[in-house]
């Protein structure tokens, strides 16, 4: 008899973890692909003398697929999907939950059926407990231990525990109704996650330029994924972040390893908004090697500290940052479009924005100064390095404000 296929769903990204999971098992494992992005896994669940019943369990994973364009689509397609099954007490808790889905994987396993008492469905529920997900059947979601969460015709067990639901949420009640139009800011915490993932993305980056002056860069990449997995920061990357982490030293794709590299610029940010690091200057690129250790990069003791010492500098800085790279940002954009000289100085006086404090810029000639000269007159390459930083230090800004839960998804309009 052949049963339905099953998926498991979760916020959090870890294929790595899983194989360690099944590892820890006993039972003989098939990996297809590279342990930190696997294909599939076949494990043979034998029990019993020599002659007991060999079965296997298999799971299939393409993290192509959960960090493509299409996977919007299938988070909508659930939610909608199940928003016609009839109304269970924490339904908008559930739909919230499957707006947070990263993260898939098939189990097609004709012969397993979820109701029994199959010997590999523990195995199941190990795997959807390690990354803290949720069992997706045709007739319903269950949680990691088969209990009902919501299934047709309104069934559900009051016993079924929700996963770790990684959303912005409301204050207090009283926020309820501003919540869709109000910019709620990151906690401490989440941007002190933040910066340690932007250090893991950035410093993965820096690792495949270093390579080859590196005896072993692969291992420095293992202890980078263990460095990110002893902070328990893993459900903080965006998809196409952890593909990154998870890319053998020498494989990375060319835009992928370009924008990792630039995302140290918006680090530099927020690690100077947790007081952590100084701000370089608007014309220079920060030095990786005096950032990273800053973060506690490879020094879980230190990470930690980051973590649980978290305080933001006071609301005022914040906001007179927002309006420095709001203008910078501006002015370099402005001169890619309208190349030339303007009054700097003037503009600031009666700009779109209102007035804005001109003295935090280097000015030459009234004008924002680039190197040893006004942007004019700057050496377009330079130009081209300060409007690449203006933008990611802009987008850093705007995050710490509460432009975007999403981290990438952030509004750098000028």
């Amino acid at each position: 008899m052949a049963f339905e296929a099953i998926n498991l769903f979760s916020h959090k990204i870890d294929p790595r973890g899983i194989v360690d999971v099944l590892r820890q098992s006993g039972f003989k494992l098939e990996i297809s692909g590279p342990e930190d992005d696997w294909t599939d896994i076949v494990v043979e669940v034998k029990k019993g003398g020599l002659f007991s019943k060999r079965r296997v369990l298999t799971f299939a994973h393409d993290s192509e697929y959960y960090s493509g364009e299409g996977w919007a689509v299938q988070v909508s397609g659930m939610q909608g999907y199940f928003s016609r099954f009839a109304e269970v007490p924490r339904m908008a808790e559930i739909m919230r939950m499957i707006g947070s889905f990263r993260f898939v994987l098939a189990v097609p396993q004709e012969d397993l059926d979820i109701w029994s008492d199959d010997e590999r469905i523990p195995l199941l529920y190990s795997v959807c407990q390690k990354i803290d997900g949720v069992i997706f059947t045709p007739y319903g979601l269950l949680d990691s231990q088969g209990r009902t969460l919501i299934e047709e015709g309104g069934l559900f067990d009051e016993e079924a525990t929700l996963p770790f639901i990684p959303s912005m949420e409301p204050s207090s009640e009283s926020d309820e109704e501003e919540y869709d139009d109000e910019p709620i800011p990151p906690t401490p915490l989440r941007v002190a996650r933040r910066a340690l993932a932007l250090t893991a993305v950035a410093a993965r980056a820096t690792l495949e330029m270093d390579a080859p002056q590196l005896d072993e860069p692969d291992e420095l990449r293992r202890r980078l994924l263990d460095w990110v997995e002893t902070l328990e920061i893993g459900d903080e990357f965006e998809p196409d972040e952890w593909k990154v982490l998870q890319r053998s030293v020498g494989n990375l794709e060319s835009q992928d390893h370009i924008n990792a590299l630039w995302r140290v610029e918006g680090l530099t940010v927020l690690a100077w908004a947790l007081g952590r690091f100084e701000l370089p200057p608007d014309d220079e690129l920060v030095m990786p090697s005096e950032l990273y250790p800053a973060m506690g990069f490879l020094d879980p003791e230190l990470g930690r500290a980051v973590l649980e010492g978290a305080e933001l500098r006071s609301a005022e800085e914040l906001e007179e940052l927002q309006t420095h790279l709001l203008m910078l940002h501006w002015r370099v954009r402005d001169y890619s479009i309208r190349p030339g000289p303007m009054d700097f100085v003037a503009f600031s006086k009666s700009s779109w924005i209102g007035e804005f404090d001109v003295s935090k810029f280097r000015l030459i000639e009234n004008d924002l100064a680039i190197g040893g000269a006004a942007i004019d007159d700057a050496d377009p390459e330079h130009r081209s390095i300060v409007q690449s930083l203006a933008h990611e230090r802009h987008l850093a800004i705007n995050w710490l404000m509460g432009y975007s839960e999403k981290y990438s998804d952030t509004d750098t309009s000028t």
